[in-house]
């Protein structure tokens, strides 16, 4: 099974980024407001949307990021959106919930990672706009969120101790075991069955947003803009990685990059891939061999479960009902 930890880092962003508000006290409202989208057996309100655009230009302005156009934030919000809408809706007809019990257990796990209280957790997350009861919502669909991937990806992946021994024994393992390395990606996405027109013109618009980043224009502003991760909101920020977190097509390249070196467009299942190096710093060392293999082998787990949870995202989304409502 898949470690709890995968959960922690998910839930962490809450506190720095924005995710979907939940709607708590606010239904008496939201039955008021102008549908914006419907998604299978929900809908997207015009408040959720406003709520959470609001946020993420609070993050923006706190982290000195310039914040795109409207209609591009617009854009990107309300596809992350629909894609929670899509999981919580399959969380539903798979039975799975979160009790409060969970949900406390989460928020102190939450707290203890960021050498807090929990209490001092509440007073964080309110001076950033959130209620204790709006927080505990969003814990509780990250929750959720979590335990549907688990089921839908995690219990079909495993690592073997021939991948663990082919991994330490790679030429990028042994040059680049002891670095953290602080990634920032875009990605072109792909359909999940592309044509060969929609993969020419994918490669096209990376290799043209490549050109861009390399006169000067902002790495973050173009993943906003440009990038269909689910990263885009962070400014395509991936955080401090250590190599086997780092996606394979990723890591052999590294080998050769240095910081602010960007490299693409690196070609995947899910699309066109430019990484830029943001930062690399000495990784505390892993202990023995034993201590060290299992490290590997937990990291190679998370890598190969965000590998497959990308693509997995795209047939979900593929196959669900989704409208959105025009104005007018």
């Amino acid at each position: 099974m898949k470690s709890f930890r995968y959960f922690v880092i998910l839930s962490l962003s809450i506190l720095f980024s924005l995710s979907a508000i939940a709607g708590g006290n606010k239904n008496n409202e939201q039955s008021l407001d102008r549908i914006i989208a419907v998604v299978n057996n929900s809908v997207i309100t015009q408040s959720e949307l406003d709520q959470a655009i609001l946020r993420i230009k609070k993050q923006l302005v706190a982290n000195n990021t310039t914040i795109p156009n409207l209609q591009s934030l617009q854009k990107k919000v309300l596809d992350q959106l629909i894609t929670k809408k899509v999981q919580l809706d399959l969380a539903t007809q798979m039975g799975i919930h979160a009790s409060s019990q969970d949900i406390d257990k989460a928020i102190a796990i939450i707290a203890a990672s960021n050498h807090l209280t929990v209490d001092r957790l509440y007073q964080e997350v309110n001076r950033q706009g959130l209620t204790k009861a709006e927080y505990r919502s969003e814990i509780q669909d990250e929750y959720i969120i979590h335990k549907v991937e688990q089921q839908a990806i995690g219990h079909q992946l495993a690592i073997s101790p021939e991948e663990v021994n082919d991994f330490m024994r790679s030429s990028a393992w042994q040059a680049l075991s002891a670095k953290e390395y602080h990634l920032e990606d875009i990605l072109i996405t792909l359909p999940e069955s592309p044509s060969l027109k929609q993969i020419q013109a994918a490669r096209l618009h990376a290799e043209n947003i490549l050109k861009k980043l390399h006169t000067g224009t902002s790495f973050s502003e173009m993943a906003f803009s440009d990038s269909g991760s689910d990263k885009a909101l962070q400014g395509g920020d991936l955080g401090w990685r250590k190599l086997p977190e780092i996606p394979s097509a990723f890591a052999n390249r590294l080998i050769e990059m240095k910081v602010n070196d960007i490299a693409g467009p690196i070609q995947t299942p899910n699309g066109f891939h430019i990484i830029h190096v943001a930062g690399i710093r000495d990784a505390a060392m892993l202990g023995n061999e034993t201590a060290q293999r299992n490290k590997v082998r937990e990291l190679l787990y998370e890598r190969k479960f965000e590998e497959a949870l990308q693509s997995w995202l795209t047939k979900v989304r593929s196959e669900a009902f989704v409208n959105i409502v025009q104005e007018g």
